[in-house]
């Protein structure tokens, strides 16, 4: 498999990039927003810094392909980067502000950056160099 065979099926998608936007942020703010309680008692949420990891990790690289199949001009990954730690700290905030009991978490906000920096380098291997905007980044 090439490594641009990903970002070269999306590019030719494109109306995908949006809709795994939308299904990853919808996914995400339930399971960071919801009570609790709603979420039921699971030995899965022990492993809850690598969901951070994951589901902020993936939006970011949504987002960063999202950029560089549509944008003109392409945002600079590193902004995209900074985007999607702003995400997970505004998350954090809504769960301090929200009247159910959701505890923020500096260390849930660690692992949404270092998901986000993972999302960047994923970024730079999978967008192709070819790409005319690519070197902004």
């Amino acid at each position: 498999m090439k490594r641009t065979s990903l970002y070269s099926f999306l590019s030719d998608n494109s109306y995908l990039v949006p809709i795994g936007i939308a299904c990853i942020t919808i996914v995400l703010l339930y399971l960071t927003l919801a009570p609790s309680n709603m979420l039921g008692h699971s030995k899965l949420w022990n492993y809850d810094k690598l969901g951070h990891l994951l589901m902020f990790g993936s939006w970011t690289f949504f987002i960063g392909l999202y950029n560089y199949i549509n944008a003109k001009p392409v945002t600079n990954l590193w902004v995209i980067f900074i985007a999607g730690v702003i995400f997970g700290a505004l998350v954090e905030f809504l769960q301090y502000v929200m009247p159910f009991h959701r505890d923020p978490d500096v260390y849930d906000l660690l692992f949404d950056a270092i998901g986000c920096f993972l999302a960047i380098l994923l970024l730079k291997v999978t967008i192709p160099k070819s790409t005319p905007t690519a070197q902004n980044s």
